[in-house]
């Protein structure tokens, strides 16, 4: 299978093989937690996550660098410290020439200036067998004050659920991006134009900066399986359940009508540019995004069991996430997917 390993092979093969332990790991690596945390004994914390460099080329260089960036950005700000370090492993197909080299290094440095973080060390190299669009390892480093940490220790009964922008904000932007010809004519232009906007809202970095500046428990960024997905983590990680009013999670209109063209759930697909916050101050969290153009809402409450209900329904992680089947059938069929998906609208 591929993507990402499941829980089960992490919890018996990976999590009970870690080295050395060291006390000062505060938060080893754990399933649905997104950083690992040092504790540097003087009131700070060292905050650390690391990703594949991963560039779509299709996308253009710079702009498939500004993605490689933000996942990983996104990844460590839910610790509610942001980045600051970055380290980068280059493993670059031979095919490569240096003026692509040259395109992509500049669009990653361009991006890292964006949001205040510095290449401090790495590898580059070409290799046989490497190919787009996993090109090495990419590790970012945050150091910050223990005390503002999120982490899922700190979740508590009663706090209120926020989420950012809505769901399936990066199904939406990388069907479309991807397969522009395949659902401009299948879209209204000014949802058309939306949802190729969409692109540049695949990160959450600034939603937990902003976020962090109020008060936060825990954070955590919808990728794989979607908003569903990771409100279940969440509720693993910290042992709480929640309460979730689905009518109260905001669409944009280019996600229900892309979703809907490709017959995929919103709820259980991709999302990168989604984040979830559990704070105590909801109302005041959501005032602050919407300052900054960051549409966002309170969706429901942590509560005292371990369950995830939304509309008091128990919901369980998604068994695959319904993006990866649509992406593969519209690009190998175009247009004859979506007609066969039954959503073509012509």
């Amino acid at each position: 299978m591929l993507g990402k390993i499941g829980k089960k092979i992490f919890d018996e093969v990976i999590y009970p093989n870690l080295g050395e332990v060291r006390k000062e790991v505060i938060v080893p690596p754990r399933n649905g937690v997104d950083v690992g945390v040092v504790d540097l004994g003087d009131g700070r914390v060292l905050v650390t996550k690391t990703d594949p460099v991963f560039v779509v080329k299709e996308y253009g260089l710079r702009k498939a660098a500004w993605f490689a960036v933000h996942i990983l950005a996104s990844d460590l700000m839910t610790s509610g410290i942001p980045p600051q370090y970055a380290l980068i492993d280059l493993n670059l197909p031979p095919s490569m020439e240096d003026e692509e080299l040259k395109e992509m290094w500049e669009g990653i440095s361009d991006s890292l200036k964006e949001i205040n973080v510095m290449v401090i060390g790495g590898h580059t190299g070409r290799y046989e067998g490497v190919n787009y669009p996993m090109l090495g390892g990419f590790t970012m480093l945050g150091i910050g004050e223990k005390e503002r940490l999120a982490n899922p220790s700190k979740v508590k009964v009663g706090d209120e659920v926020v989420v950012t922008k809505g769901p399936a904000i990066e199904a939406t932007a990388l069907l479309v991006n991807t397969f522009p010809d395949v659902f401009k004519e299948e879209m209204s232009e000014d949802s058309f134009r939306e949802a190729m906007d969409m692109y540049w809202k695949m990160s959450c970095w600034k939603d937990g900066l902003v976020a962090s500046k109020v008060g936060v428990n825990a954070m955590h960024d919808a990728t794989e399986g979607g908003l569903w997905n990771a409100l279940v983590e969440m509720s693993e990680s910290s042992g709480r359940g929640m309460a979730i009013e689905k009518e109260k999670v905001p669409i944009p209109r280019s996600v229900r009508e892309v979703t809907d063209l490709v017959d995929i759930d919103p709820f259980t697909s991709i999302s990168e540019g989604t984040m979830v916050i559990i704070t105590s101050n909801g109302e005041e969290v959501v005032k602050l995004l919407k300052r900054e153009g960051i549409g966002a809402e309170v969706i429901g409450k942590v509560t005292e069991d371990k369950a995830v209900r939304v509309d008091g329904n128990v919901i369980g992680r998604p068994d695959y996430d319904p993006f990866w089947v649509a992406f593969s059938e519209v690009g190998k069929k175009g247009k004859e997917a979506l007609k066969k998906r039954g959503k073509n609208k012509t």
